[in-house]
């Protein structure tokens, strides 16, 4: 569904419950797939707003105009034909196989990612988390919500990360890092490096180009550990088509937290 999609679940994470923001955004969410195809005044019909009370709305959201927004909202399960998505990657492995077959593929996987993982790497990584003041842990969508993961865990531990939900923010942290700013990016694919859903469907992100902090990635993707703007990876192992690393993210954020926590109490 891309970036707009994800933009409204923030609002809606983020609002009152009984704000105009929380409303708008709620009732885009339930209507995603008519979005396009409504003028401006539609939808403030359907929002029952204003028409400039969705305009400010939407230049909250990042979009320059309601065209913009327009392009953006347009609805497919799969509408840039990315083999990550969601919808066509689980729900369509559980479609033609049974709930058994998606379980073993998980566990073998989470296996052959333990057993293969280089841990001289994840050593590397808990070493640059504890000896930098600043770091900061990005990802879209699932990814997101695994680097989420990692800043709680390492919180439990005494060290405490900046992530964000949201893509601007994301890029902003990377534009304003200096050369003491760690950065994990969890990226299965190691597009998060390069493109960026947003209103001009895929584009060149300039802001890894830019950056001047220490990028550190956590991959299955070999294409994307050669990267040059990538100091180091950690790299996990995908065994088939059906894309595991919500799950195998869990895991790997036990381990680095454990092993953050026994680098400190070795180091105190």
């Amino acid at each position: 569904m891309g970036i707009l999609y994800n933009r409204l679940l923030i609002v809606l994470n983020d609002s009152d419950l009984d704000s105009t923001d929380y409303h708008i955004a709620m009732v885009m969410l339930q209507n995603m797939r008519r979005l396009a195809g409504l003028s401006i005044q539609q939808l403030a019909d359907l929002c029952n707003v204003s028409k400039s009370t969705i305009s400010k709305f939407i230049r909250e959201l990042g979009y320059e105009d309601f065209a913009d927004f327009r392009d953006a909202a347009v609805f497919q399960d799969n509408k840039y034909h990315n083999n990550y998505n969601f919808v066509e990657d689980v729900m369509g492995f559980l479609e033609h196989h049974s709930g058994d077959s998606y379980l073993l593929t998980v566990l073998r996987d989470m296996q052959e990612s333990y057993a293969s993982l280089d841990w001289a790497m994840v050593d590397r990584l808990v070493e640059d988390i504890a000896t930098h003041e600043k770091v900061g842990a990005f990802g879209m969508m699932f990814s997101e919500t695994a680097a989420l993961d990692l800043q709680i865990k390492l919180g439990y531990n005494g060290k405490f990360i900046a992530t964000s939900m949201n893509d601007r923010k994301q890029m902003a942290y990377l534009r304003h890092a200096d050369a003491d700013t760690l950065v994990i990016i969890f990226s299965d694919s190691g597009d998060y490096l390069n493109r960026y859903r947003n209103i001009r469907d895929f584009v060149r992100k300039s802001d890894f180009d830019d950056t001047k902090a220490k990028v550190v990635l956590i991959t299955s993707s070999q294409e994307a550990v050669r990267d040059p703007r990538v100091a180091y990876s950690v790299v996990y192992r995908r065994t088939g088509s059906l894309h595991t690393h919500r799950m195998v993210y869990q895991m790997l954020s036990d381990l680095i937290a454990y092993k953050y926590r026994v680098y400190v109490k070795t180091r105190g």
